[in-house]
């Protein structure tokens, strides 16, 4: 399969609680992705008085689905982005066949 290869990040479940009973969380999982098509998106710089920041916004699409939900990061090109909500599932109206996937993605530098 054509595309590139990019890293999933799932934090694992907590392994238990802190001495104040907040759960502690789970090491990072990695899982390598291929076949993936990334979007660089854009860029922006919100304007506030003492900070300068980079807010990068691309895209991934997927044609076979891969296991992405909204609490995972994502690296490609080296880069850790958070997913932004849920996956979007593409499905043909016309056959009813998953057609892809389609993951936003979002890193904010500064």
């Amino acid at each position: 399969m054509v595309g590139e290869t990019v890293t999933r990040i799932r934090t694992a479940d907590s392994t238990g609680d802190d001495p104040y009973g907040n759960p502690l969380p789970g090491a990072d999982v990695e899982t390598t992705l291929t076949g993936a098509a990334f979007d660089p998106g854009g860029s922006l710089e919100p304007v506030e008085v003492g900070r300068a920041q980079t807010v990068t916004t691309p895209r991934l699409y997927f044609i076979v689905p891969p296991d992405i939900i909204s609490t995972d990061r994502i690296r490609a090109r080296g880069i850790v982005y958070n997913v932004i909500g849920n996956p979007a599932l593409w499905i043909n109206p016309f056959t009813g066949v998953t057609a892809g996937l389609v993951v936003e993605l979002k890193a904010v530098e500064g």
